[in-house]
């Protein structure tokens, strides 16, 4: 069964996005005899900003998984996805769940318009805070997967996408061939990036009651400790 969201189904937490903006950035604590306030001040009408810019939207459809190997994930219809740690997180799943996040161009248009106009600080400020966003539209897309799948006796995998660990992102190719990016206004480069790229693909693994847990992340399998996305 396909499943598409948008608008109030599709939540992002803001209030989280704020807090993880603020501990990624390393902005101190706020001081008013410090600049730290013109940071938050920043930070805030970013925010705000932001939140009139986006258009959240998320689809996805179910794959019966025909095999699990050492490297390779086979999928029905003739899917196929490679990577060691990708099909070792992936182990025990019966059936996957291909999905597409965005939310539209608006915040990476506005953050170059204002970096074109030398604000460099608010440009910089609202395009890591479009990135946090999709991350929170994700996170909840996941959250809600594992919600209708825990209601059936089912367990439900982390999340993880191309250029994850070992996954290639050549291989957003098979994804998009396999949901459509288009459905929700999403197309691919030649180099496999998503346009507009505040987008997030990926795969979820649906297992037997308790076979997956929701604790840690796929990037307790990768030991670039070092990459921004790191969660």
């Amino acid at each position: 069964m396909d499943i598409t969201l948008s608008g109030k189904d599709l939540v992002i937490d803001w209030d989280g996005v704020r807090d993880l903006l603020i501990k990624k950035e390393r902005i101190g604590p706020f001081d008013k005899n410090t600049s730290a306030k013109a940071l938050y001040a920043c930070v805030d009408a970013c925010l705000k900003k932001a939140g009139d810019l986006v258009h959240p939207e998320a689809c996805s459809i179910k794959r019966r998984v025909i095999s699990i190997g050492r490297n390779t994930i086979k999928l029905e219809k003739g899917t196929v996805f490679t990577g060691k740690r990708l099909a070792l997180f992936l182990k025990g799943a019966r059936e996957a769940r291909i999905f597409l996040v965005t939310i539209g161009d608006g915040i990476e248009h506005a953050a170059t318009s204002l970096m074109h106009k030398g604000e460099h600080l608010h440009g910089y400020i609202l395009d890591r805070i479009g990135s946090l966003a999709v991350e929170s539209a994700a996170e909840n897309m996941e959250n809600l997967l594992r919600k209708k799948y825990e209601a059936k006796g089912k367990s439900v995998s982390i999340r993880v996408s191309p250029g994850y660990c070992d996954w290639p992102v050549e291989e957003q190719e098979a994804l998009e061939r396999a949901i459509d990016f288009s459905r929700i206004g999403v197309s691919l480069t030649k180099s496999c990036m998503m346009v507009p790229k505040k987008s997030i693909s990926g795969m979820v693994g649906i297992g037997p009651k308790g076979h997956f847990v929701k604790a840690g992340s796929p990037c307790s399998l990768c030991k670039t400790s070092s990459c921004s996305y790191r969660r």
